[in-house]
């Protein structure tokens, strides 16, 4: 916990009292009129001729602000420093090409309101500077954009991320709530963590020999923030490093891999893999034993400690879908395999379905885990731990084929 000075009484020595972070208000107010936030806002001149080539084709107010958006994050690079205030200046970061989070995100929000859109700037705690509960002018360091539409609707935006898309924040602002400031000095409280779910879908298509080796394929695709973190941890890499820790992450020996839309961040990271692995099936006794999920399989409970005091914080809501189709080899048939399960977490933040289905010589699973709340409150800290501990028995429990 931290405190900082909300202001100073000076009615006994004849001055007056002067507040300065006792309300949103004044905290707002004084953040607003400082020169390296607000002033900085109303420059303008540096980037009209840019401007207007920007918008020469936009056709409506999502345009506008899309090619804006898209101009600010390839024109400014980030120097990885928090603010919400400038450093230099955000006439020389744009001239330099790089700035801080205040100067990018400033500039961002000066050129959609040079072109008529309604853009203000929001601020931010980011995740390791904590959550300012009241009103505070040192809480906050770090401002990004927000843009209300005359449609109702409304995008956040932080253009220090290159593979940043609207709404879909860098993991470092998800921070509960920032506080929208108007030019007045008003200001609002502004949700940061995004209402859809981000998707991790796999297709999982295998073929089991006699002799216990699987043949295959697996489809992937991400979705929102799981797209941006592929891109952010793969296309800095070669492609053959890509696929040398997919196959030590795995288990697996890769003979195609192919990956659409790496670099097209308005549609989903789309990974095909076509792989082999000898060491995915356990012979024991002339009997064969595997998950169906195979390498897909949680098979770590992530909540280890007995209690806990913090929330689970997982960023954002989530889905990660499976659907696996197995074919068995021929003189073989099954002996065992998981019961259907489907469990919840209290008040609707999560649930758990695990199916397997047995077809003539295939088998079909589908298993989905689906987290809601992107903050689980501490008091729920047993109830997360069991749901993971079931969950991560029901994936690692094993399928046993033996022969007819």
């Amino acid at each position: 916990m931290l405190y900082e000075l909300s202001g100073v009484d000076f009615l006994k020595i004849g001055g007056d009292i002067k507040n300065y972070s006792s309300t949103w208000e004044g905290v707002c107010k004084t953040i607003y009129k400082s020169s390296s936030f607000g002033s900085e806002l109303e420059k303008s001149n540096y980037y009209k001729n840019d401007l207007e080539t920007i918008l020469s084709s936009a056709k409506n107010d999502y345009e506008k602000t899309a090619f804006i958006f898209e101009f600010v994050k390839s024109k400014i690079k980030w120097n990885g420093f928090y603010s919400k205030y400038t450093d230099k200046g955000v006439k020389k970061a744009y001239k330099e090409g790089a700035g801080n989070a205040a100067e990018i995100n400033l500039i961002l929000t000066s050129m959609l309101r040079s072109a008529g859109i309604n853009a203000n700037p929001v601020l931010v705690s980011t995740k390791n500077n904590g959550i300012p509960l009241f009103p505070t002018l040192d809480g906050f360091n770090y401002v990004i954009s927000k843009v209300d539409f005359s449609d109702g609707n409304y995008i956040i935006l932080d253009a220090t991320e290159k593979y940043a898309t609207a709404n879909i924040l860098p993991y470092r602002t998800l921070n509960w709530y920032g506080r929208e400031v108007f030019k007045n000095g008003d200001s609002k409280q502004v949700k940061l963590t995004p209402n859809s779910l981000t998707e991790d879908v796999n297709f999982l298509f295998v073929k089991i020999d006699e002799m216990g080796d699987v043949s295959g394929m697996f489809r992937k695709s991400l979705t929102d923030h799981n797209a941006m973190f592929y891109r952010q941890k793969n296309n800095v890499k070669k492609e053959e490093d890509v696929i040398t820790s997919t196959e030590e992450k795995y288990g697996i020996e890769i003979e195609n891999f192919k990956v659409l839309n790496a670099k097209n961040i308005s549609k989903p990271i789309m990974q095909t893999v076509k792989f082999t692995g000898e060491d995915l099936i356990e012979e024991i006794n002339g009997k064969l034993y595997f998950s169906p999920l195979l390498f897909l399989a949680k098979n770590e409970n992530p909540f280890k400690s007995g209690e806990r005091n913090f929330p689970v914080d997982f960023g954002m809501p989530w889905k990660d879908k499976y659907s696996a189709s197995i074919t068995i080899p021929d003189g073989y048939t099954v002996e065992s395999y998981p019961e259907e399960l489907a469990i919840g977490l209290p008040e609707n933040m999560g649930v758990f379905q695990y199916k397997v289905v047995l077809k003539e010589n295939k088998i079909n699973l589908s298993s989905t885990t689906q987290i809601n709340s992107s903050i689980i409150p501490p008091n729920y800290y047993s109830a997360i731990k069991e749901f993971y501990k079931q969950l991560v028995e029901k994936q690692t429990e094993k399928i046993i084929l033996v022969k007819k």
